[in-house]
């Protein structure tokens, strides 16, 4: 018999049990699922580099915390994929539903599954995780709308664009930020400008610029 490990990342233990107990109900022939939780992106990283699972559905959205190596979800979905690309499975399984985020995600992770939580149900999360093992990728119906709608986002919020909107939600000075980014101010200072662009908060303040980050998932 054949095993297959499944990790289980979200910051929410009642979604993590039913999660789990829907798996662990799932029957498959000459396959044995060990399932495994995590409710935060560093315990989780430190499961993965020692513990040889074979697919791992993530959250994006994490409480901020100063002193954790990740900023998000999709910031250790960036560092799954670009350590064991194919080998390790990953599914996306968020609230997320904007198109641009949506976008940005498929950019920067690039998973094998990805499905938005207020329409997935056990029979959906059982196919994802079917598809996913045997062919990927595998989207949810949301997701697939947004593919299928022809309209390609160019606006791209990439991982220093993040790192900005991470210091600016800790508190962090606009000419202190150059002390934890590779940037220069005034190069600060144009992406703060395109970031409000972006999310079309141009006449506000860095208190609506991330309103709408947190809104939009990115912090």
């Amino acid at each position: 018999m054949s095993m297959i490990k499944i990790l289980l990342v979200d910051d929410h233990p009642l979604i993590l049990e039913g999660y789990q107990n829907v798996l662990s109900r799932l029957e498959l022939p000459e396959i044995k699922l060990i399932i495994d939780t995590a409710d935060k992106c560093d315990e989780a990283w430190q499961k993965i580099v020692s513990g040889n699972y074979d697919v791992v559905f993530l959250d994006i959205n994490f409480p901020i915390d100063g002193n954790s190596r990740f900023i998000s979800g999709e910031d250790l979905g960036a560092a799954i994929k670009k350590e064991y690309g194919s080998e390790m499975k990953l599914v996306i399984l968020t609230v997320i539903d904007d198109s641009l985020r949506v976008h940005n995600i498929l950019r920067n992770v690039n998973p094998d599954g990805f499905l938005v939580k207020g329409e997935t149900n056990s029979e959906e999360l059982v196919t994802c995780l079917k598809k996913v093992i045997k062919s990927p990728p595998f989207y949810g119906s949301t997701i697939s709308k947004i593919l299928h709608s022809g309209v390609m986002s160019t606006k791209i919020i990439d991982d220093i664009d993040r790192q900005i909107l991470y210091q600016l939600s800790l508190g962090t000075k606009t000419k202190d930020i150059p002390q934890h980014v590779n940037l220069s101010l005034r190069a600060v200072e144009d992406r703060k400008r395109r970031l409000k662009e972006v999310m079309e908060v141009e006449k506000g303040g860095n208190k609506a610029l991330l309103e709408k980050a947190r809104k939009s998932g990115y912090i």
